[in-house]
């Protein structure tokens, strides 16, 4: 029967998908709807210990999609505006991390049950769901900029502080991670040692993608490896050995596949082929799967007024300090009027890679009193913005008149 259940997960996700492009928005609303049309709460048709048996299947599509976060770099760039936007990038999420921290600190402290347990637990959770607010989904934007052709300083603003907010909020997501552990769990919580589970966490993940990056670029090399089928099998392996050591020896996973990817898209000599097989044969399949599956793990006991006001709270609050941070941080690199004012807008949609880590902090135990309550927070959120965030970016570049297409 799992069999059969992994066919109709395919099949509904992917009409779905091409329904709504139709409709204008991006595939992930589609696979996301067809999630919530499967989850075990609302039919009665995959049972829930399927769902259960979904991790291994979940943390593949993560290491992947992590992976094509890093190949998405190339030093060329990187050199020639890498440090500006980057820059850029810093402003706008650290602005939205902090105020998200904030405020739900205090809401948490104040007006959740689940605080009872003291201080540390409002810590851990703010400081996870903060971490959360600090990305931008660019796949809505990105649809908008090449449907009307899109070209202006807004435009390159808006693709240059997206191309690296993800790296931040992994960044972000790690330290949160691993202070949150410290302080619900069974370990240390001076300031050295969390310091140092972090700096151990990250290099040992980025040497481990470093390592596996180069043996894979040599084997390439010294077999000749050029046909597709292979290639496929050797990254494929790769990925899994890469992201899957780097979680036995309690490294950071999602760095060690990031880093995997940089070192493969910069110094591997068939990289083009290799990223054709990953952008265009295995995007859509493992977005389909993992968005698939993250609507599925979604709890409707969960959903209250509660849950919707601070969902609002949320999105209200993550505008509000990616707008402060985009104004700051083009004010100091003395970037147009254009951008100060609105370029944020086109930083709104989320989506992507917060789920899957949101599926992270269910699947911890030390979590357990508040993470579903997370999760909902994230999905509510990621539904609302993908469906408004395209009409959003078009609005922005249209105000500042950079679409092309009459």
């Amino acid at each position: 029967m799992s069999v059969l259940y992994f066919g109709i997960i395919l099949l509904l996700g992917y009409i779905l998908s091409v329904f709504v492009e139709k409709l204008g928005f991006p595939k992930i609303v589609g696979y996301l709807t067809a999630g919530l049309l499967l989850n075990p709460e609302v039919v009665n048709f995959i049972p829930s210990e399927f769902i259960s048996l979904t991790k291994p299947v979940t943390s593949f599509c993560l290491a992947f999609i992590t992976f094509e976060i890093g190949s998405s770099f190339s030093l060329k760039d990187l050199r020639a505006t890498g440090k500006k936007y980057f820059n850029l990038a810093f402003f706008e999420s650290f602005s939205a991390f902090v105020f998200l921290f904030i405020i739900f600190f205090i809401i948490s402290t104040y007006f959740l049950p689940f605080t009872v347990g003291g201080v540390s637990v409002s810590v851990a959770f703010s400081l996870l769901l903060a971490s959360l607010g600090a990305p931008t989904d660019p796949s809505a934007t990105l649809a908008v900029i090449h449907e009307y052709k899109a070209k202006g300083p807004v435009t390159r603003a808006v693709l240059g502080a997206a191309a690296f907010d993800d790296i931040i909020t992994l960044i972000l997501f790690s330290f949160s991670m691993s202070v949150s552990h410290a302080l619900l769990g069974d370990h240390e919580t001076s300031f050295l040692h969390v310091s140092y589970i972090i700096l151990y966490k990250i290099l040992g993940a980025v040497i481990t993608g470093i390592v596996f990056g180069f043996i894979f670029n040599k084997l390439t090399y010294l077999f000749k490896v050029n046909e597709k089928r292979s290639l496929m099998i050797l990254f494929f392996g790769f990925l899994s050995v890469t992201f899957g050591l780097a979680i036995w020896l309690k490294f950071d996973e999602l760095f060690s596949t990031l880093t995997l990817g940089f070192v493969i898209r910069n110094f591997n000599r068939s990289e083009k082929k290799i990223l054709s097989i990953t952008e265009h044969a295995l995007e859509d399949l493992f977005f389909l799967i993992f968005f698939v599956f993250s609507a599925l793990h979604f709890s409707f006991k969960s959903v209250s007024f509660q849950l919707f006001i601070l969902i609002s709270i949320f999105i209200l609050v993550r505008m509000i300090g990616k707008y402060l941070g985009m104004r700051s941080g083009s004010h100091i690199l003395k970037m147009s009027d254009n951008v100060k004012k609105y370029a944020f807008g086109g930083l709104i949609p989320q989506g992507g890679i917060v789920l899957g880590l949101s599926l992270m902090i269910v699947n911890e135990p030390e979590f357990k009193d508040f993470s579903n309550l997370l999760a909902g927070i994230i999905m509510g959120a990621t539904i609302i913005h993908e469906f408004v965030g395209p009409f959003i970016s078009k609005s922005i570049l249209k105000k500042v008149n950079e679409l092309n297409k009459k």
